[in-house]
This record gives C-alpha cells, structure tokens and sequence, in this order.
C-alpha cells in the first residue's frame, strides 16, 4: 500500500501513524491495487463483505462488532412533503454505537491488531472516540481518548463505558509524542476514511446495482466526501452496467462552512476559517484537511456545497423522527435540512432520485434531545427535573436559557428574565442568581463594554453552563 496526498500528489510508504502530507500538509488517501471484478462476500461480517476494496487483512485481525450492512429506507411523507420523485436514507444510526464511523473503527482496530501495536490513542471530538474505544476493546487493544470539555454527553458515557481512559485538553494542538506499539487515529486518517467508502458501494447493491442521482452528505473534515468519491471511482472504473454520475452535495453548519465558501466564491482551495460559532460540535472544524479534496469531488461531480442555520437543523431533525421513523444527531439531520432548502431554490428538481446518509443517533445528544422535547411537548417540568436541571431553581435555569443566546450584561438579563421567561425579580436578585451560577461554575465573566455611555459587566456560559443550558 501506498499513501497519496489528495491535494498535491506526494506519495509515502504507508504508515499507520502518518496522516498528512509533509508538504503541503493536506489529507492523504490509501492507493491500492485496482479491481477488475467484484461481488460482496455474502458469508462475511460487517465490512469485511467489502474487504477486496479495503486494505488486504489477513481473517484472523478482522475485527468487527455487526457494523455496516445498514437499512437503506425509502421515504413516504417527507418525500410528499418536499415533492421529490424518490428520497432515501441510509440509516447509519443502528450502527453497534450509534455512528457511521463504526466503519472506520473496524478498518483501524484490525490494522493496528495487524501490525501488533497494543494501545490506540485519538484526539476526538465525540463520535470517534466512542467508536473506537467500543472496537479495541473487541481487539483487546488499550484505548486512550482526547477530549475537548464541551463534548456530547452521550459520546463520553460511551467511552467511559468501553473502559477507555479519557482525559481532557482544551485544544488538540497538543502534539502527541510517541508511545511504543500505539497506533494513533485521529478525524482525518486515511484507514478511517477508507472504510467510510462502503457506504456507496452498499447503496450502489441496495439500488439494484444503480446509483443515484444525488447523494447527500455531511462535512466536517471533508473525508467522507472524499471517500464516498473515492467509490464512485472504483465503480466506474468496474463499467458496471446503468452507471450515471451521482452528484454529491456536501453540507455544513453555518457558522462553521469553510468548504461551502470556497465553493461558492469558485475557489480550487479552502481557506481556513477562525473560531467556529455552531453548536454542532462533532463538525466544528474550521481548517479542513480534506477540505481541498472535498470541493473538488463536488465540483467534478456537478454537484452542491451549501450551509444550514441551527432552527433549520432542529426542524430537519424533528420532521425526520416523526415522519420516517428514524432518530438523528444534528450532524446527520444536516443531510435533510440540505435537501429541503435545495428543493425550495429548486437546484434539485423534483424528479430526481436522492439519498440522504444519516450518520449518527440523535442519543448520543442528549442536549438536543432535551430541546426538542421542550418545543414538541408540555412536558418541560417534568423534563427539567430528570435532567437535574430543578437543582439549579427556574431563576437560575432561566438566566443559563438567555445566555446560550449570546453573552449579556445584568440590567439586560433583568429585562428579558421579565419579557421573555414572565420572572418578575429585583436586580439585585439577578445578580445574586448570577454570582452562585459563576462560583458553580456554569457562568463567567467577560470583557466589559461600554454601551450608552456606561461601562457594563458582561456574562457568558462556560462550557459546563453550556452543557445543560
């Protein structure tokens, strides 16, 4: 196997802990040798039905826990709703933890079961490192997880719960040194974007060997853009019979889109993007390493970059889980939310046949769970106390609420606790609420400003403020 840069060509002999070009310092890709026939392996487990289109691994370091294989289902109401001629959704929230990249830990957990490293280590915003600390415990490899504190809560209890050993950091530039027999993963890997490309070939057999028109996708990194490409290339190079171009459509949060604007101010590159400003953290990433390769996959392709705002995200979400049945994160709710705003400005006509992948379970959020089940029910005393959030006093509650808005000052806190949450108190009393929630950590103080000639203290939430606002 040889690694390849995606952007500038520089190849490399591979190596599990090699991840970006040493000259250019973008994403590389695994070349392996091309297929000349191909046909699932009906008799084998998980992706390894894939296995001629992946890293060759000998049986015995085949690792899997059931991944892959997953339901593609076609759409009744929102299909009706948006007026599209076919609409499907590869649903990968019944993968074995709840997340498309159960795929790439299997690729991983084998490769460095293969290569006899004991421990793996990776920096993950969520959804990785859930993944993996499931799959090296299957390998009985050590598990070691990087996290940054505003994490999902249901991504951590999944790691601690795998035994993995999580710590935490407030950013992933810490360079990792060097541990013997340990394999290092990270969002970017080339081993976990391979195995991300046997979501298309699973749609290209679940389609009667046919592809679709469009297939739509979320974008973080970019790599599962990149590999789903990556695919349709080795398809293509297959001659199979009815094969059409599939466009892919790419979709990222506003807030943090660097590769939907490079897409639509025509750029061949990505440019980075300073602090991200979206909730959505798993795609919070403002420079891209497969950000190049990405744009040029949906370019050649004909096909689409957009970006969705938060209410969008939520109402996709929603509208998913009681019209079709099927639970999703906000990452993977994106897909949806892209297609609805394409068939309003009509770039995707109603003719078309679209598949939407699903990347993750919308329980391992649970956050947005919390806030749907407060716009969809009258449930949210009930709800409040479940989540412990009655500990605080509504007061309290109610100034965490105004806050995840934006950072305010007190007198303007005291107003809209009376305008928008009907809670008549002094101002001393806010400021009172506002000095436990600072010494309980869940508030701080930023920089003062000056606003009408008066110098104003400023209030934001901390991450653990955050955490349950």
């Amino acid at each position: 196997m040889l690694l390849r840069c995606t952007s500038c060509g520089a190849s490399y002999d591979f190596d599990i802990n090699r991840k970006l070009c040493a000259r250019c310092g973008n994403g590389l890709t695994i070349e392996l040798e091309p297929i000349r026939t191909f046909e699932p392996q009906q008799d084998a487990i998980g992706i390894w039905k894939y296995a001629a289109v992946l890293p060759s691994l000998d049986g015995e370091f085949r690792i899997s826990l059931g991944e892959g294989n997953t339901s593609l289902h076609e759409s009744k109401k929102i299909k009706s709703e948006i007026n599209v001629s076919r609409l499907w959704f590869k649903d990968e929230t019944v993968e074995p933890t709840g997340s498309y990249l159960d795929r790439s830990s299997a690729l991983f957990a084998s490769m460095a079961l293969s290569l006899r490293c004991r421990n793996i280590v990776t920096y993950s915003t969520g959804n990785l490192g859930a993944s993996l600390s499931a799959y090296s415990s299957k390998a009985g490899l050590g598990m070691q997880v990087y996290i940054k504190p505003g994490i999902d809560l249901g991504k951590l209890y999944q790691m601690v719960a795998y035994g993995a050993e999580v710590k935490v950091v407030q950013s992933f530039k810490e360079k990792w040194r060097g541990i013997e027999d340990t394999a290092v993963a990270t969002e970017y890997d080339p081993l976990i974007n391979e195995a991300k490309k046997t979501i298309m070939w699973e749609v290209f057999y679940q389609l009667n060997r046919t592809l679709p028109d469009y297939i739509i996708l979320p974008m973080g990194e970019g790599g599962l853009v990149y590999s789903t490409f990556k695919a349709l290339d080795e398809l293509k190079a297959l001659n199979k019979p009815s094969f059409h171009i599939t466009k892919i459509v790419g979709v990222q949060p506003d807030g943090c889109a660097p590769i939907v604007e490079a897409f639509e101010k025509g750029l061949d590159a990505v440019e980075p993007q300073n602090l991200p400003r979206t909730k959505i953290f798993d795609l919070n990433v403002t420079n891209p390493r497969f950000g190049n390769a990405a744009l040029k996959a949906i370019k050649e392709t004909g096909g689409f970059a957009i970006s969705i705002g938060g209410n969008e995200v939520l109402e996709a979400t929603s509208t998913l889980a009681e019209c079709e049945g099927v639970l999703a994160e906000p990452a993977a709710s994106l897909t949806v939310a892209g297609l609805m705003k394409l068939r309003k400005t009509g770039e995707i006509s109603e003719d078309s046949n679209v598949v939407c992948v699903i990347t993750g379970s919308g329980l391992k959020d649970p956050r947005l769970m919390r806030e749907i089940a407060h716009r969809r029910s009258n449930l949210g005393p009930l709800i409040e106390e479940l989540s412990g959030n009655m500990l605080l006093g509504s007061t309290k509650s109610a100034i965490l609420k105004l806050l995840s808005e934006k950072e305010k000052y007190g007198y303007q806190i005291w107003k809209e606790l009376r305008a928008k949450q009907n809670i008549d108190v002094k101002i001393p009393t806010v400021y009172q609420h506002l000095s436990k929630l600072i010494k309980e950590g869940y508030v701080k103080k930023t920089e003062p400003k000056t606003v009408l000639g008066r110098r104003r203290e400023y209030y934001s939430l901390t991450d653990k403020g955050r955490a349950i606002a």
